[in-house]
């Protein structure tokens, strides 16, 4: 609880600086609503989404690596595994650098499939935030969080990356993933088609119909050049965040939204009917 209250703390006061002293909310009080309800979902995630994806990770490893005698249980237990095959033998820079390049190659895909069918009411959720800012990039629900870390994990697993770089690419992608939220209209100038920025990803968020479904990249804009996904307007900034669909911006609210029945959507009104004078039938009349 103490790590927890500490990295909530270390946060808070850099983003604040960020967002407060070079950002949009120059003269701005440090609170916001549904600051609480993203607080309670940072503290979720720390203390029950996290230990779910460890479980489920260290689960699937022992069923993977021992059956097919990658290694024993016991040197399992012992912290012993260090990955199998030609990745395992390239030096740990070189594991770090490819475990990066493959986590933000995949988290395209996953970002992608996420937007669409079934997985979007859960997806949704980290979307409703209204208010983008820093804190509101760890509003999400834990299915989209653990099916998401699931289907990044795996295939780290099969190649044979060690576990220090799988681990240690996780959290350098993170931090993209705070700034990328961040009130701050930065977008890296001539970079800004090379790594992801701020505005880069705050048009991710937009309602704006032109960027729908575009910016999935976490750090390399490359992926969504290569897939049809790119959108970074130079003459405007990102806003009118949030989701069409109405949504409670509260903790439960948040929680249940995937499961509620989705708004039905109104069938169009059709044309006004009328009878023209002369005529037996009645005619079709634009409003």
């Amino acid at each position: 609880m103490s790590q927890l209250l500490f990295s909530l703390a270390f946060l808070v006061g850099l983003f604040w600086l960020v967002e407060h002293l070079c950002g949009n909310k120059r003269g701005q009080p440090w609170r916001r609503p549904q600051m609480l309800t993203d607080a309670l979902l940072y503290a979720f995630d720390a203390l029950v989404t996290k230990p779910i994806n460890l479980v489920l990770i260290s689960v699937v490893a022992v069923l993977f690596l021992v059956p097919l005698g990658v290694i024993s249980w016991e040197a399992l237990k012992a912290g012993q595994y260090q990955g199998f095959g030609p990745i395992a033998r390239l030096p740990g820079w070189g594991q770090f650098l490819l475990a990066f390049l493959l986590g933000d190659f995949l988290l395209y895909w996953i970002h992608r499939a996420f937007h669409g069918g079934k997985l979007w009411r859960f997806h949704a959720v980290h979307h409703s935030s209204e208010r983008l800012d820093w804190l509101a990039s760890v509003r999400g629900h834990p299915v989209n969080d653990i099916f998401a870390n699931a289907l990044l994990f795996f295939p780290f697993l099969l190649l044979g990356f060690g576990p220090g770089a799988a681990a240690g690419a996780g959290p350098a992608l993170g931090v993209f993933a705070l700034l990328g939220h961040a009130d701050v209209d930065w977008d890296w100038g001539p970079l800004r088609h090379v790594m992801t920025s701020p505005v880069y990803h705050r048009w991710h968020h937009s309602k704006d119909p032109a960027a729908m479904d575009k910016n999935f990249a976490s750090f390399l804009p490359l992926w969504d050049i290569l897939f049809g996904t790119h959108y970074l307007p130079r003459d405007r900034k990102p806003g009118n965040f949030g989701i069409a669909e109405p949504v409670q911006h509260t903790f439960w609210g948040l929680m249940k939204h995937p499961f509620r029945p989705m708004p039905s959507v109104p069938p169009p009104v059709p044309p006004a009917r009328q009878v023209l004078p002369g005529t037996a039938d009645s005619t079709t009349v634009p409003p």
